[in-house]
């Protein structure tokens, strides 16, 4: 079979080692693997290249995506999806596996929808790890150890001159999962969210129960990236209204892009490994129109369609 793999969308640090281990084990088993540059754009200017294990044998160590990736917006018009299919048709490609999140995913399900012998397949790839069903997406741990890193750094600082106020901003795009893990793992004391909002007079008062519990010697608020104004500008309002209010030494923190990329960390490595086995074995079988997820411990397909569900704010507890 010839096989089209793209990564799509915002790259994730989990990209390159599925990639690697997507070309290894069907090339093993006599498939070609073809690599389109760019995402979707690649397939429309037939940017690709034909991968061989030799090509990705170092794959498993980078970060980013080594096909690169892009936007393509305007593909949700139909003479795009077209001329997507009629360039796919050119190459004989019989499955597309597509490396990205659900906006990828609705890219790809409109070019099967208009040739149905055009098998897509999923792989949840997003730092953001907000694909509904999957309790895990590639790039999530390496976002999250980075995060970590991060406010180890700063709780330095806190102890060190306590009193302080830290507000600190993540990426997760309108998601808050990875913003939220570091209230879980009891570094931050709470998060401002999309799915829980708070007014600057909330987190003033949240901020006052903190301290007077005299449990904390400093505070950490998190801030999603994708709240509902600009971030930065959010966050700086609220910390002038703490200072103002409360009197109290606020310091704002970005931990910026640098969070995306990087070297992939072991469990995205072995996750990889998994997802990419099950997304080849799903196009060799013939299972069409799924993407891979991970639960309960173990890899599972689910159609396309429920890929388009929101991930809920209360499948953040600790299980």
């Amino acid at each position: 079979m010839n096989i089209a793999v793209i990564t799509s969308g915002g790259d994730s640090s989990g990209m390159n080692p599925c990639l690697a281990q997507i070309v290894k084990y069907a090339t093993q088993q006599g498939h070609v693997i073809y690599g389109y540059k760019r995402g979707f754009l690649g397939i429309r200017d037939n940017d690709y290249t034909v991968l061989r294990p030799c090509d990705v044998q170092d794959w498993h160590k980078k970060g980013g995506t080594e096909l690169r990736t892009g936007r393509f917006p305007e593909l949700k018009e139909q003479e795009n999806q077209e001329l997507l299919i009629s360039q796919l048709t050119k190459n004989n490609i019989d499955a597309l596996i597509v490396l990205g999140g659900d906006g990828s995913f609705k890219g790809a399900r409109a070019l099967s929808s208009l040739n149905p012998k055009m098998n897509i397949v999923g792989v949840p790839c997003t730092i953001d790890n907000n694909i509904y069903g999957s309790e895990y997406t590639l790039g999530y741990d390496t976002a999250l150890n980075k995060q970590v890193d991060y406010l180890d750094g700063i709780s330095d600082t806190g102890m060190a001159l306590p009193g302080r106020v830290f507000f600190v901003e993540t990426l997760g795009a309108w998601d808050g999962y990875l913003t939220h893990s570091s209230v879980l793992m009891g570094m931050a004391d709470f998060s401002v969210l999309v799915e829980k909002p708070m007014t600057n007079e909330e987190i003033a008062r949240e901020i006052v129960k903190i301290r007077e519990s005299g449990d904390k010697d400093y505070v950490v608020v998190m801030f999603a990236e994708g709240d509902s104004q600009n971030t930065i500008t959010r966050m700086v309002d609220a910390a002038n209204y703490v200072k103002n209010t409360l009197g109290l030494n606020v310091k704002c923190n970005l931990v910026g892009f640098q969070q995306r990329g990087g070297v992939p960390t072991a469990t995205d490595r072995l996750r990889a490994a998994g997802f990419a086995k099950y997304a080849v074995d799903a196009v060799v079988k013939g299972i069409q129109n799924v993407y891979v997820v991970y639960a309960d411990g173990k890899y599972q397909y689910m159609d396309v369609e429920q890929a388009f569900q929101r991930k809920v704010f209360d499948e953040f507890e600790i299980k």
